[in-house]
């Protein structure tokens, strides 16, 4: 058994594949417009009401649709063409956030504005199963698909970081109202670019349009095949379990920076630190021979909880940081993960295969920060990191007992081939 082709792709390589490049632009241009939408309306909310609290239900507003849309309406992905998807998902978003500037204009509640923030989240929710399951349509090399995959995880993590801050740049040099036509403007340049340089394909599992019956259908199909499918089911389970040590640091970052007298820009590096990490540790992963990743994939995500258990000593802040960087760096795992979750799907359900797994994933992410949060305000910022670490190490000590690891393996071996 080899680890792999004797060359390992390099990025220049993917990005000579002018669908990719498309697809993968068109995904930058989607994360930064997402972003400068929910700064914007932020702005707005705390401008206007000057409740904090009001502005961070924008936050939470825009997160929600991902619990239950990608879920519910991932199916779209498996019955029609994926490029069309893809399109119809950023005209959407463009036609409901000029509805939203002028709501804005027109000064309307509050309320209504929230409302409408949902819709546009709601409405891209397919994008991301549609994406991720055209991506391996791409390449016929799988080793090319999952080098392919490795920048489009690195990118999406520097995007977490940067996306921010350019929503912050382009809310501050332009105002609110003028940010979201910008908003507007970068989903209509997407839908352009995957119109003009993907190629059509036909639809995965050719059923049509589906009604409500329909979805909810697909759905439990997707389930069903999740329970019976062992290799799917612990790679999800893991992404899973793994949540509550990768959003801790971000839990009680600014509340940490607080807590030993810094300002909110010791926060800021806070929250950077493990995006910054994990940047690093995909670029690490990314070099490494296919059936390596998934081999190490398990041992990467063990090493994770560990540097947080120094959050014990309540470190000052550049420590913690440091500590924060190298939990961030096994955050690596996440792209042989992903990437071997969407190859071992079938193809007709590969759609909402990866719906149901952003959906749980989403879903986890908010019970996360809000039991960090908790325990942050029981004990104190600290002890919540080292808790959420510990209780990890406990469910992967569950997890190896049980991982398939030579099954996995064997059927990286065979994809990846």
């Amino acid at each position: 058994m080899t680890d792999g082709p004797r060359q390992i792709p390099t990025y220049r390589q993917v990005l000579s594949n002018r669908e990719f490049r498309a697809l993968f632009g068109a995904r930058v241009l989607s994360d930064w417009g997402d972003a400068i939408a929910r700064v914007a309306i932020a702005a707005l909310v705390l401008h206007r009401s000057g409740s904090a609290m009001f502005a961070a239900a924008v936050f939470a507003v825009s997160f929600l649709p991902q619990v239950f849309g990608q879920a519910l309406l991932a199916p779209y992905a498996d019955r029609v063409s994926r490029r069309t998807l893809l399109v119809v998902c950023d005209l959407l978003r463009a036609a409901f956030v000029t509805v939203l500037v002028l709501a804005v204009v027109l000064r309307v509640p509050l309320i209504l504005l929230l409302v409408l923030l949902f819709v546009v989240e709601l409405v891209g929710a397919p994008f991301f199963a549609a994406g991720y399951a055209l991506l391996t349509e791409l390449f016929d090399d799988r080793s090319m698909f999952l080098r392919a995959s490795s920048l489009t995880s690195l990118t999406s993590q520097l995007n977490q970081v940067l996306g921010v801050a350019l929503g912050g740049l382009v809310v501050g040099f332009l105002g609110a109202e003028r940010a979201l036509w910008i908003d507007a403007a970068t989903f209509v340049v997407s839908a352009v670019i995957l119109a003009s340089f993907v190629r059509p394909r036909a639809a995965a599992a050719a059923l049509g349009l589906p009604g409500p019956g329909d979805l909810a259908r697909d759905v439990r199909e997707g389930l069903a095949h999740l329970r019976g499918d062992q290799s799917l089911r612990a790679l999800l389970v893991l992404a899973w379990v793994m949540t509550l040590v990768l959003v801790a640091p971000e839990a009680v970052a600014l509340p940490y920076a607080a807590a030993h007298g810094d300002d909110a820009k010791v926060g800021g590096v806070l929250l950077a630190a493990v995006p910054f990490g994990a940047v690093i540790g995909v670029a690490i992963v990314g070099a490494w021979r296919p059936v390596a990743q998934v081999r190490r994939m398990l041992p990467l995500a063990t090493l994770a909880p560990v540097p947080l258990l120094g959050l014990a000593a309540d470190p000052s802040w550049p420590l913690a940081a440091a500590l924060f960087v190298l939990s961030g760096i096994c955050q690596g795992f996440m792209v042989p993960l992903m990437a071997t979750y969407s190859l071992l799907a079938p193809d007709a359900m590969r759609g909402r295969l990866n719906g149901l797994a952003g959906s749980g994933f989403a879903l986890v992410t908010v019970v996360a920060f809000l039991t960090v949060g908790a325990l942050a305000d029981i004990t104190n910022e600290s002890a919540a990191i080292v808790v959420s670490a510990v209780a990890t190490l406990a469910f992967l000590a569950v997890t190896w007992v049980v991982w398939p690891r030579q099954q996995l393996i064997d059927s990286a071996a065979q994809t990846y081939s």
